[in-house]
């Protein structure tokens, strides 16, 4: 066996990418043309469908300090492309990036616990989503997966837990209960990766260390035989994308897996069923509002708990936070909490970083956008089209159309018809906020006068 003794001192991942170059040395130094092609060539044996083998770049990118998302399949891969098959040197690359990757430790940032959140302090709102998404969970064949997707605030988490709880206390069969938070937009944290998650989920049902395999096949494939034919119910709360989710599905033969995201991307669709997790409807937001802050309080001005609601944009993470203020201060007229004051209660409360986790799956261009966006006059604020994005954004239709879909995946901004798209209430605030922080008045300047630019006269108008 080739000598691994330089393995033993890696505890980051840069110090695990330092030894892989010099292992790409001691090889005698194979171009990334070539590696690409050996990996190409070992996932094909494997099976693995063309989709999934990686571009040259991406096998560059494994030769990056700096990283912050690894694919630790396609590191292990890369190993195997300069060493052969020899197992037990793959095994020791293999506990190597364990290590680097926090496995030797408590796995930061993951844990899989067996416990529920309590159900809300005010009522559960959402009630007709949760039954459709109860519906959906019931329909013939059992590992039925459900995905909530809305944009921050919307109340996922909590929904998902109540779903949950229905289905735990309605399974049939004595399987486990299973919640983990993937972190898709943790504001700190990057997105757990699905081979340290799956580690964390055998470890949860008594996998010894030492048979937890060492590829994200290999644990999902012990994953699914472990939970087959059981009443598992698996909630994945904070999914960063469909790629994330796939290796942590137990299977058709297991019991329920709930999906929570922000994202909204078009490969949700082959993970199960999509709900949709909207704001609340106006009579609801008042129930929140009612129910937190109490209802002799909010019934003392109807009218300004109305406007309370909409300057939120009915979301009810945001009315819970206004609701929690107005309790916590009974000398504060309802008619206080104008627009502004709420706006900065809400941003301040936990949404501002919220929707800036949101923001970390866009370009930089798109997050530009959605900041100029909201220099469109009062009676358009809410929408916008592709044609003014384009003037905001000093680009052409075809580019602003693909700026605003990696907003609208992101739940930033909705498309509400063709090529129309609406900025939520807080959403807006948000990036309102943002832009006298992030855009300098000679660049705004500059996107105003764009906007506000006559349309160009054709030649033969002006003829004429």
């Amino acid at each position: 066996m080739p000598d691994t003794a330089e393995l033993d001192g890696i505890r980051t991942l840069d110090e695990f990418v330092l030894q892989l170059r010099a292992l790409k040395t001691r090889t005698g130094n194979p171009s990334i043309t070539e590696i690409t092609r050996r990996v190409h060539r070992d996932w094909r044996r494997e099976g693995r469908p063309r989709s999934e083998l990686p571009a040259r770049s991406t096998v560059g990118n494994c030769f990056q300090t700096g990283r912050r998302r690894p694919n630790p399949d396609l590191l292990l891969a890369v190993v195997r492309s300069l060493t052969g098959d020899d197992r037990a040197v793959v095994d020791a690359w293999s506990r190597a990036l364990h290590h680097a990757l926090g496995e030797a430790a408590a796995g930061p940032g993951v844990r899989v616990t067996d416990r529920l959140a309590p159900p809300p302090d005010g009522p559960l709102v959402h009630t007709a989503v949760l039954a459709e998404a109860l519906r959906l969970a019931d329909l013939p064949g059992s590992g039925r997966t459900v995905v909530l997707e809305g944009s921050a605030g919307t109340g996922k988490t909590t929904l998902a837990h109540a779903l949950a709880r229905r289905l735990a206390t309605a399974r049939r069969a004595d399987g486990p209960l299973l919640v983990v938070d993937l972190h898709g937009t943790h504001p700190q944290a990057p997105p757990a990766s699905p081979f340290t998650v799956l580690g964390h989920l055998l470890g949860a049902l008594g996998v010894p260390p030492a048979r937890v395999p060492s590829s994200t096949d290999g644990r999902s494939v012990l994953l699914r035989r472990l939970l087959a034919g059981s009443g598992t119910v698996l909630l994945l709360d904070d999914a960063y994308d469909a790629a994330q989710v796939r290796p942590l599905l137990p299977g058709p033969r297991a019991g329920h897996t709930l999906v929570t995201t922000r994202r909204l991307p078009a490969a949700w669709p082959e993970l199960g069923g999509r709900v949709r997790v909207p704001p609340c409807d106006p009579a609801d937001s008042l129930r929140v509002l009612r129910g937190m802050a109490g209802a002799a309080r909010i019934d003392t001005d109807p009218r300004a708990a109305r406007l309370i609601a909409e300057a939120v944009g009915h979301l009810p993470q945001a009315l819970a936070l206004v609701a929690h203020h107005v309790a916590a201060h009974p000398d504060w007229p309802l008619a206080d909490y104008h627009e502004h004051v709420v706006a900065s209660l809400v941003l301040r409360g936990g949404m501002g970083r919220s929707f800036a986790a949101s923001e970390r799956s866009v370009s930089p261009e798109a997050r530009r956008l959605l900041r100029l966006l909201t220099l469109q006059p009062a009676a358009h604020a809410a929408h916008a089209d592709v044609t003014a994005a384009a003037r905001l954004a000093g680009t052409g239709p075809a580019r602003a159309r693909a700026l605003l879909a990696e907003l609208v995946a992101a739940a930033l901004v909705e498309e509400v018809g063709p090529g129309l798209y609406a900025l939520g209430r807080m959403v807006h605030a948000y990036a309102r906020a943002r832009l006298r922080l992030d855009e300098p008045v000679s660049r705004v300047q500059e996107a105003l006068a764009r906007l506000h630019r006559p349309p160009a006269r054709s030649a033969q108008t002006v003829g004429n």
